[in-house]
């Protein structure tokens, strides 16, 4: 079946992004700058490592932990309340206090999270969780990562499950048409779910005959079987 059957009906269609918010469990690497280094450096966590993949892995060490509440503790600042604001207006949000409270002049606040990954399972050829570095990513690019589907998905009903402020939100998405594109819903997010259901013919299945030609195989043989022994 054929994805986006309907994709020139949407061609030059706008693209509406939405910035995704820091959630619970969240891992954030935040840089305060100053015109005077010396002066921002008691507000930064530094790692030292040569290798660039392990650099990545320490900075998820020594990153800020969201905790249930929303909050996370920062040098000198304390506790600052960043759950559910974007990455942006986190950046506001400290930039603001490290002024108002005249630790600094004219701070630079750059916020990013670094776990993002999404778990994808069901009918597609590398079924798993998956990380990724952007802010979000397109349902499209998080299928490629996965391999592809296989042949017995299921494509008219993608369900997409997202955690937002303590509610479960799921939404069903047709890949054969590309009406869905331009919503920003369907960007995936950190801790996205994606389940792709498999057709009625792999349910029915079981796992024990793939192909209903394995079957028509079986019969044909069995017959062939019984002219043998007649004869």
């Amino acid at each position: 079946m054929l994805y986006l059957q309907d994709l020139d009906s949407y061609a030059n269609s706008t693209i509406n992004y939405t910035s995704p918010k820091i959630q619970p469990n969240d891992i954030l690497k935040i840089d305060v700058g100053d015109l005077n280094p010396l002066v921002a450096a008691p507000f930064n966590i530094t790692s030292s490592t040569s290798n660039q993949q392990s650099s990545v892995e320490m900075m998820k060490l020594s990153g800020y932990l969201v905790n249930p509440q929303g909050t996370i503790m920062m040098p000198i600042l304390n506790e600052v309340k960043v759950g559910g604001l974007t990455p942006a207006n986190a950046e506001i949000k400290i930039k603001e206090r490290l002024i108002n409270e005249n630790y600094l002049v004219n701070p630079t606040v750059q916020v990013r999270v670094l776990n993002n990954k999404f778990t994808i399972l069901g009918e597609v050829n590398s079924p798993g969780v998956i990380s990724f570095t952007e802010e979000s990513i397109s349902l499209l690019d998080a299928l490629g990562l996965a391999k592809d589907l296989t042949y017995s998905a299921i494509r008219k009903d993608i369900k997409l499950i997202r955690e937002v402020d303590g509610k479960r939100l799921v939404y069903h998405i047709d890949l054969t048409t590309a009406s869905w594109m331009s919503n920003p819903n369907f960007r995936i997010r950190q801790n996205d779910v994606i389940v792709v259901t498999p057709n009625k013919l792999k349910v029915n299945s079981g796992g024990v005959i793939k192909d209903p030609l394995q079957l028509l195989g079986i019969a044909a043989s069995l017959a062939a079987l019984v002219i043998v022994i007649a004869n």
